[in-house]
């Protein structure tokens, strides 16, 4: 039996996207009634979603270290679920920011190690950064699509960050 904190993320994260796979019907129907504009919440959530699922394709092309890719392909997923509730309400990602396009190419130039060494410290990054937009979401009331999806997304956040480190020790 597999032991140790990359183990306990994983099942973690296997917990977490069962549960997020029975909590997607209501929050997609949620979402299709849910229809409106951008907003404070939305627009940052849903800019560094898609970067992250960017991104991560990219990781599942070019990662060398077996835990990144295997990251990658769960982020993905993730991501690709987190657009969709989104794009359902209406909102319309926006086109990426300078600052991400900067790394995006950065990303895209880097190879082995230090593609994957990069990629996990974005990764961090972009996920703290996702953190501040979802914890104040996820307490407000009444609880409508933004606070459903901000709700599920701390949850995997906090486990993808557990996963993240664990990796990036792992590597160096």
């Amino acid at each position: 039996m597999k032991t140790g904190p990359l183990f306990l993320s994983r099942r973690n994260a296997l917990l977490g996207l069962t549960g997020s796979a029975l909590a997607a019907p209501a929050l997609i129907t949620s979402a299709f009634a849910d229809n409106h504009a951008a907003t404070d919440y939305t627009t940052p959530t849903i800019t560094i979603s898609q970067f992250s699922l960017d991104i991560s394709n990219m990781a599942i092309q070019k990662a060398t270290v077996p835990a990144v890719t295997e990251f990658a392909r769960l982020e993905k997923g993730e991501q690709t679920a987190v657009s969709y509730v989104i794009e359902s309400t209406g909102v319309t990602p926006p086109p990426r920011p300078p600052e991400l396009e900067k790394t995006y190419q950065e990303l895209l130039a880097a190879k082995d190690e230090e593609f994957d060494k990069l990629y996990i410290k974005t990764e961090i990054s972009g996920h703290e950064k996702l953190l501040t937009y979802q914890e104040p979401e996820s307490h407000k009331k009444p609880v409508d699509v933004d606070v459903a999806t901000a709700s599920i997304l701390v949850a995997f956040i906090d486990t993808h960050l557990t996963m993240l480190h664990a990796i990036q020790k792992q590597i160096g």
